[in-house]
């Protein structure tokens, strides 16, 4: 028993000092619809991220190392998300979306370059008493690149463009701009504010807010909006996030929407 306690005291010294060169993220999202249309909706999500140099975790939240220590880095995201519609009079749909895409942050001294490219295809399939009557793919072309500035620590303000170019007449190019603020407080909490937006033909703002009672553990509240001219849509979700290792985390969030509830877990490994 000794052994095992020396053991668990050495590993909790090293975390102190913890330095990470990678990391994995993973979760799925499930959408509680409140219509007679449809019978389930879901979305996975997998990322790995590689930085330039390690990330040492040692000072502030774990969760906000990177930012804090400036750390840039490359990634590479996958996501697939899928709506099935009930049978109606023999009539049902479903439609699934594909979505890879691969991305850079590049901190120089008070310089911040952010660049993103991605492509996504959404295949729609129709049936009539069983029988397939539809069947179409739609592929899109995302982009996003902004460049920013750190006017003071752990602040970045940064601007650009935003957009997407799709099949048949779905393109947009958007005014884009973010914002991140990592406040440190007493006694090891801190606070972590952040806002991004793109705004053109489709606007889409989102609003966040982290409290970390130390640095494992963080409870937070995030509101999002999107304007398309025709029908916007605002949801507002509580998200927690709990280190149990410096190198393990485990996250949840619960989001509501106009006649719509959303429940999200999710994980992140560091390496």
């Amino acid at each position: 028993m000794k052994k095992i306690l020396f053991a668990l005291g050495l590993s909790l010294t090293a975390s102190a000092s913890f330095a990470y060169n990678g990391q994995i993220d993973g979760g799925f999202t499930y959408f509680d619809h409140d219509d007679s249309i449809t019978d389930s909706n879901g979305a996975f999500d997998l990322s790995g991220t590689l930085y330039f140099n390690p990330v040492n975790a040692k000072y502030g939240p774990l969760n906000e190392a990177a930012f804090l220590g400036h750390n840039s880095n490359a990634s590479l995201a996958y996501s697939y998300n899928y709506w099935e519609s009930k049978n109606i009079a023999g009539f049902e749909q479903d439609n699934k979306i594909n979505n890879i895409s691969a991305s850079i942050e590049y901190f120089y001294e008070q310089f911040y370059v952010e660049g993103a490219l991605g492509f996504s295809r959404e295949n729609e399939q129709s049936k009539l008493n069983g029988f397939k009557v539809a069947d179409e793919d739609y592929d899109t072309t995302l982009y996003r690149a902004l460049a920013g500035f750190m006017p003071m620590p752990n602040l970045l303000l940064a601007a650009g463009i935003d957009g997407y170019q799709g099949d048949g007449d779905n393109d947009d190019n958007r005014f884009a701009v973010k914002a991140k603020y990592v406040a440190a407080l007493d006694h090891g909490q801190a606070l972590n504010l952040e806002a991004d937006g793109a705004f053109g033909d489709t606007d889409t703002v989102m609003l966040g807010a982290d409290y970390y009672f130390n640095p494992a553990f963080s409870l937070g509240a995030e509101y999002s909006m999107q304007d398309d001219g025709d029908d916007d849509t605002d949801f507002f979700a509580v998200r927690s996030k709990y280190f149990i290792h410096p190198d393990f985390a485990v996250g949840g969030a619960i989001g509501f929407g106009d006649d719509v509830i959303a429940f999200n877990i999710n994980a992140s490994f560091r390496f």
